[in-house]
């Protein structure tokens, strides 16, 4: 069985990016698989040029490579459908993948985990890159918040 990795929406050099997180992913056994952004504004579901450049390095090194934009509209509460729009790179170009063809490991516990996280707030302790280059005394890889995830994934399997 493979182990994937995704990374977040970072706004610095890719080529910077591109060592970090190989390096991070060759350490730890996994591939880079894809890219994911929440964009700030509720209502955007745009993907910037960054996040393109990217993505699109990923996708030179895994050909089933993803692209993932969080519609932050549907991150509520009482989620009743998956807040991802996933494309997935098909011939150098990003296809959106039909929601009907969508399956998600874990299904409603996985909601019901989102839901207990968000409630709680967690997403406030979420550090991203550009975060750990203001501060690099704060962890990128976001290790206990990962933990508190897997906890929360756990509890509700």
């Amino acid at each position: 069985m493979l182990n994937y990795m995704m990374i977040t929406d970072y706004k610095i050099d890719t080529w910077f990016i591109k060592i970090q997180v190989d390096q991070l992913a060759a350490s730890k056994g996994l591939i880079l698989a894809g890219y994911y952004l929440a964009n700030e504004n509720i209502n955007d579901l745009s993907t910037d040029r960054p996040a393109h450049r990217i993505a699109d390095k990923i996708a030179d090194n895994f050909n089933s490579a993803l692209l993932i934009v969080v519609d932050n509209r549907e991150v509520t509460l009482g989620m009743g459908s998956s807040p991802l729009r996933i494309s997935q790179s098909i011939d150098g170009k990003w296809k959106p993948k039909d929601k009907a063809n969508i399956i998600y490991e874990g299904g409603i516990a996985h909601t019901d985990a989102m839901y207990s996280l968000l409630k709680a707030e967690e997403y406030r302790n979420l550090v991203d890159f550009d975060n750990h280059l203001d501060n690099i005394a704060l962890d990128w890889q976001n290790q206990k918040l990962n933990k508190i995830i897997d906890e929360a994934v756990d509890k509700h399997k």
